[in-house]
């Protein structure tokens, strides 16, 4: 039988981890070593290994330490075969285009959608996109993005719906963190 420990957020996890994708384990000993105050490692081992499998969908890991986001998101980015969007702050790059935009305004949701068609389609590509929110208002423009359901638009098919697994949102979050981003957090470390 399997003992059961209850995490940071209340969350299942075996009490004896068992490695699911040595990926996780790598990225965190490079995360340690850079940031030995971690928290929660076997926390966010866990949940790497989760975003490894696919078995969450998507993950968000938030944190009040740029330094700490940025260093995730550069492990991350390091391992081959993943794609990295880094660097983007809501409040002056679109994170979808709304119906009366043109075709080709630059936003955050095409710019995923791209990532996954050049890597194989959704069901193969793992894409981490790092955010950066220095206001409560930044923090409320990304919450449909890190939700669990599918992004879709006012003029978006089902065929063109930003299905969330295989996304891992790196979000910094300047002062405090909202009620509305704690909700969907995976993790905040």
């Amino acid at each position: 039988s399997m003992q059961l420990k209850y995490g940071s957020f209340q969350n299942l996890y075996a009490a004896t981890p068992c490695v699911l994708d040595p990926r996780a384990s790598d990225i965190m000993v490079e995360m340690q070593k850079n940031h030995p105050d971690l928290t929660n490692p076997s926390d966010l081992r866990q949940i790497l290994d989760f975003y490894f499998a696919r078995t969450l969908a998507p993950v968000v890991v938030l944190s009040q330490n740029k330094e700490m986001i940025g260093d995730l998101t550069s492990a991350v980015a390091r391992l081959e075969g993943l794609r990295v969007i880094r660097n983007i702050d809501p409040s002056s790059y679109k994170i979808m285009r709304s119906l009366y935009d043109a075709s080709d305004t630059p936003n955050l949701r095409d710019d995923i959608l791209q990532l996954q068609r050049d890597g194989g389609g959704q069901s193969e590509s793992l894409v981490s996109i790092e955010l950066k929110c220095h206001t409560n208002d930044s923090q409320m423009i990304i919450r449909e993005i890190i939700e669990d359901t599918p992004s879709m638009t006012a003029f978006s098919s089902e065929r063109s719906a930003l299905y969330k697994d295989g996304l891992l949102f790196c979000v910094y979050v300047e002062g405090d963190i909202t009620p509305e981003i704690a909700s969907r957090a995976s993790l905040v470390i």
